[in-house]
């Protein structure tokens, strides 16, 4: 039984709820936890949340790797650029970065999470962000900025 909205990053194949040793996971922590999988691609799968849902989207570990190099390379280094400003500043830095990842590849902030890319998205999520200075999310979250209702 699939719950409505979880699918592969990979293939598109809605995912199935099984054991982190049915799907493939390697982590002790996952071994006998519940996981998101695709039944078609082989090790994709999601780590289940407290509710239910998935944590991000199935993925294959090519996918997954690439998710974990972007957070670590790009996410990670403007983070960086933003604590050296403002040392409490991580959560607002990372909604930030995250509307200016959003608005760069045209999708919508919660498509846009990193958990939730595929290999092609994060391709072009490492090429929105690798030019980017922390400033330039700035400049965008000014420019962006949602409006207070009146």
């Amino acid at each position: 039984m699939s719950a409505l909205g979880i699918y592969c990053a990979d293939c598109g194949t809605e995912c199935e709820r099984v054991t982190g040793r049915e799907a493939g996971a390697r982590e002790p922590d996952l071994i006998d936890a519940q996981v998101w999988a695709c039944p078609l691609c082989p090790e994709a799968w999601a780590p289940c949340a407290s509710d239910g849902s998935a944590i991000g989207l199935p993925a294959g570990e090519e996918t997954r790797n690439a998710r974990a190099m972007l957070r670590e390379r790009q996410v990670e280094r403007l983070i960086g650029e933003a604590l050296r400003h403002c040392p409490n500043g991580r959560p607002i830095a990372e909604e930030r970065i995250a509307s200016f990842l959003a608005h760069a590849l045209k999708l919508p902030t919660e498509e846009a999470a990193i958990e939730r890319l595929n290999i092609a998205w994060c391709r072009e999520a490492w090429r929105a962000l690798h030019g980017a200075s922390y400033a330039d999310v700035v400049r965008h979250a000014q420019t962006y900025r949602p409006r207070k209702a009146a």
